[in-house]
């Protein structure tokens, strides 16, 4: 078994970071829990593939525990926080113990992909500018991973952040009706399957995702 630990509050490099791990999978291998749960079978066989990855973010102690004692060789757990661990963190010191690789981000010296975002967010329809400077910088899986966060944060109550980001996220959910978000996730993880499968042209398909997403 294979754990990685990415932390930090510069969520551009680590969610580019998860993106380029991700890469390595068959899209129907990988497995996300957005919240802690400490119930969830990590031993559970992948229907489609013997490797797997599991990502857990921002779990607790006792489901990290649960991680490090897996033994399948098949199997990669990669723990996600939205903050930087202190050196005396219990989780960050059970991951060290299990040799656990850790990738920490905390330097922004790229460029942002939010501006983005917030475009998208707010239905801009000169978005197309932003996101084709954007796909020059980061690829297409990236970008597909940091539209699943945007859809994501909308349905998921923030548990840290400043009041003007909860004040901004609450503002774009007024453009999004939750059954609108939970189509365009799964038409994300589908143009994901077809990129990786070669079914589409990545830059294609990431375009009409946005297109999608602008309605």
């Amino acid at each position: 078994m294979k754990l990685i630990l990415i932390h930090g509050s510069l969520q551009d490099s680590a969610l580019k970071k998860v993106s380029a791990l991700k890469k390595d999978y068959d899209p129907l291998s990988v497995t996300e829990i957005g919240t802690a749960d400490s119930g969830f079978n990590l031993a559970s066989p992948g229907l489609f593939s013997e490797t797997r990855l599991v990502i857990l973010e921002n779990p607790d102690l006792k489901t990290v525990e649960k991680a490090a004692k897996q033994t399948d060789p098949n199997l990669t757990v990669l723990i996600k926080f939205n903050k930087s661990l202190e050196k005396a963190s219990p989780i960050l010191k059970k991951i060290l113990q299990a040799k656990g690789e850790v990738y920490e981000f905390n330097e922004n010296n790229q460029t942002s992909i939010f501006p983005l975002l917030d475009m998208l967010g707010t239905k801009n329809k000169n978005s197309f500018k932003e996101f084709e400077k954007n796909y020059a910088e980061f690829g297409g899986q990236y970008l597909l991973t940091m539209l699943a966060y945007f859809l994501r944060r909308m349905i998921q109550k923030p548990k840290s952040g400043s009041d003007f980001m909860r004040q901004k996220i609450e503002s774009q959910k007024r453009n999004f009706p939750q059954n609108q978000i939970v189509k365009l996730y799964r038409e994300i993880i589908e143009t994901d399957f077809k990129i990786k499968q070669g079914l589409v042209e990545e830059h294609l398909g990431v375009t009409m995702l946005v297109q999608k997403i602008l309605g």
